[in-house]
């Protein structure tokens, strides 16, 4: 029984091993945009969720701890985005 308890606490601590970035988003102009860029942020290997702000421009990206935000720039901006990290 205490193997199992160890087991299941140390899945835990693993899946929420997650970082939180922040993204600025330019040129969306529409809820088609929004859509374009939560898809593109979806295809980076990592991510978890992204959730895409119009009017205020920027997306809030649940990742596996480790991937680079830099790498969801880089999608953002193959869809046609600028895209900046903030902090």
């Amino acid at each position: 029984m205490k193997k199992v308890f160890l087991s299941l606490v140390a899945l835990v601590a693993v899946s929420s091993a997650d970082q939180l970035v922040n993204l600025k988003i330019d040129g969306m102009m529409c809820p088609a945009c929004v859509k374009n860029v939560k898809g593109s942020l979806a295809d980076v290997k990592g991510v978890k969720e992204a959730t895409v702000y119009l009017k205020e421009g920027k997306a809030e990206v649940k990742a596996v701890d480790g991937t680079k935000p830099e790498v969801m720039c880089d999608s953002v901006k193959k869809a046609g985005y600028g895209c900046t990290v903030t902090k």
